[in-house]
């Protein structure tokens, strides 16, 4: 975080050097920022049984699978950089914008033990995991300006990393489970309002969707457990969206 206010600092004080002063209504150019704010993640999750789970009774099949699968979310705070170009057309503006965002916050949720209908005297736990860690993004920009003001939408490509695992166990000593590390990729929409403050310093606040697609993963064989073999299998398939909602600081050269 120190090192967001120095450069949000350092772009303040290159603001006050009139060799690099700029019209505040013309908005072609390029620019480096700050941004920060919060993130909500969203992330559902469902389960395919194979191998020796075949040979059990559909019944149960469905229930390990309804309880393996699940929807996830959680919310917390991200902080990140940006650089940018604008062209200004008239009132129109295009512009280019990759940014890098850390992101904060994850869940694990654990529901059980859970008896099985088909077995009351057998139950199981169930575990799954979301932990995104950074993204970045690449997106085109299409603005009105108003003056010192512009308007602004956005779309493009969006890369996240993020944890992703899930876990089933037993009191039967059935113990299955993983977490693995995986790059997410997706579109991202977003639209924001920027007001320059003078002719370098520009404020702007903004809202993105990101839906970072899917990926598939299966569990693997926990030390101790008592069945290996005939092996039984589950993979997952999770996927994961992000809402951003951010402000940030502009340093227009």
């Amino acid at each position: 975080m120190r090192s967001i206010f120095a450069i949000g600092a350092s772009a303040l004080a290159l603001a006050a050097s009139p060799a690099l002063a700029q019209d505040e209504d013309d908005w072609t150019g390029g620019y480096i920022g700050v941004q920060g704010g919060y993130s909500s993640v969203k992330s559902d999750s469902t389960a395919t049984l194979g191998g020796a789970w075949t040979s059990e009774s559909a019944a149960l099949r469905n229930e390990v699978t309804t309880n393996l699968g699940t929807k996830q979310s959680d919310g917390d705070l991200n902080f990140g950089a940006q650089i940018g170009y604008n062209f200004q057309t008239g009132g129109a503006v295009l512009g280019l914008e990759g940014e890098f965002l850390a992101l904060n916050g994850g869940e694990t949720i654990s529901r059980g033990p859970i008896a099985t209908t088909v077995f009351p005297g057998l139950s199981y736990t169930y575990r799954n995991t979301i932990d995104p860690k950074h993204m970045f993004a690449l997106k085109a920009k299409l603005g009105a300006s108003s003056g010192s003001t512009l308007f602004y939408a956005e779309g493009g490509w969006a890369w996240t990393k993020a944890a992703v695992g899930a876990g089933i166990t037993s009191n039967g000593n059935y113990l299955k489970g993983g977490t693995v590390d995986r790059t997410f990729d997706g579109f991202i929409v977003g639209a924001g309002i920027e007001h320059r403050l003078g002719s370098n310093i520009g404020l702007r606040l903004s809202y993105h969707y990101a839906d970072q697609g899917d990926k598939t993963y299966n569990t693997a064989y926990l030390p101790g457990s008592a069945f290996v073999t005939p092996p039984y299998s589950e993979t997952i398939n999770q996927n994961l969206r992000l809402h951003l909602v951010r402000v940030g600081i502009n340093y227009h050269f």
